[in-house]
């Protein structure tokens, strides 16, 4: 599959795996995110964090940083929707200047039952710093555009 043309639900192959980034988490922003959202010590107390081994990044401010790498792919114009998110996790912590990657590893597909048009998708999203070490994982389910609806099912 050419990475970056369009992809279909029709290109979805559970077990395939596509990446983006790396997104280097620069300080000014996460700071600035962690103030508004989520002003809890460990994102913004140096002096606090410096105990737990430094300032780390609030969780939603991962999602965001997954959301910025996921529109790196070539699912924009096709990604209709999303369904949900399911067995979240966060492993280790983000850190100021981490490089974090996003891995997509499609997990299972099925054509959808009201609408032709479409097809419901999931795959496991991944966070992983420069180390190689999981920071963030879930599912995500969303609606898909099919590439030729009019296929018989």
């Amino acid at each position: 599959m050419n990475e970056t043309a369009d992809i279909y639900f029709e290109d979805v192959i559970p077990g395939h795996v596509i990446h983006a980034g790396p997104y280097i988490i620069p300080e000014d922003e996460m700071m600035a995110f962690a103030t508004t959202w989520d002003p809890m010590p460990m994102h913004i107390d140096r002096d606090f964090a410096s105990k737990h081994g430094g300032l780390t990044a609030p969780a939603i401010y991962l999602f965001a940083i997954k959301m910025r790498l996921v529109h790196m792919l070539p699912l924009r114009r096709t990604v209709i929707a999303t369904v949900g998110y399911d067995e979240v996790r966060f492993h280790r912590p983000a850190r100021l200047g981490d490089a974090l990657t996003l891995e997509l590893k499609w997990t299972d597909k099925r054509r959808s039952r009201s609408k032709p048009d479409r097809g419901i998708v999931t795959g496991r999203y991944s966070l992983i710093n420069a180390a190689g070490e999981l920071v963030m994982t879930h599912l995500d389910t969303v609606l898909m555009q099919l590439r030729h609806p009019e296929v018989d099912r």
